[in-house]
């Protein structure tokens, strides 16, 4: 009985896999003529709207620009071939991404060069810390003093003398105001 309780939702999860695999694999992968047209208009921006893609937006040009797809895409080209048209019409800004090349490429490279740079930092910080190791560590004696101070056992020099610079068995409170 304890098999079947511990294998059973490792079962269920195979199943459920199973099962979404097999509605995957039976949708049509064919887009339709809208889906191509609002796919293709997602990777153009809106020349007159600010932040939108041609597919979000109803401005004038956005239609213009949705229905210049579809006439194309029914004529036979090539989705490289229209946003290419796009970009000789409206210049390359008109592209959500830019290409990867000439001075875009550095939109592209930036960032991973950046990330890549702050990883190598932190891996150098790291190694330098752990080669410190415990350097900056109190050493045992240090910790013994300060044990002992805490328990009682260190009071103040005898004698009245002052306490030495590095000495931690005195422990001496400042009086407060008001306080003799």
């Amino acid at each position: 009985m304890s098999r079947v309780r511990r294998w059973a939702p490792w079962v269920l999860l195979v199943a459920v896999a199973v099962a979404v695999l097999a509605v995957g694999a039976t949708r049509s992968t064919h887009p339709t003529l809208d889906q191509k047209v609002m796919h293709l208009a997602g990777q153009v921006r809106c020349p007159v709207c600010e932040g939108q893609s041609a597919a979000q937006s109803d401005a004038a040009a956005s239609v213009q620009i949705r229905d210049q797809i579809r006439k194309e895409l029914l004529a036979g080209e090539a989705n490289g071939q229209i946003l290419a048209g796009l970009v000789a019409a409206y210049g390359p800004g008109i592209l959500e991404k830019p290409r990867a090349s000439g001075v875009a490429l550095a939109v592209w490279i930036v960032p991973v060069a950046a990330v890549v740079a702050a990883l190598v930092g932190l891996a150098m910080a790291f190694a330098r810390w752990r080669s410190r190791g415990l350097a900056g560590a109190p050493s045992i004696e240090d910790v013994a003093l300060v044990d002992r101070a805490l328990a009682g056992g260190g009071g103040p020099p005898a004698g009245g003398e002052e306490a030495r610079p590095g000495d931690t068995t005195a422990f001496r409170a400042a009086p407060l105001d008001g306080d003799d």
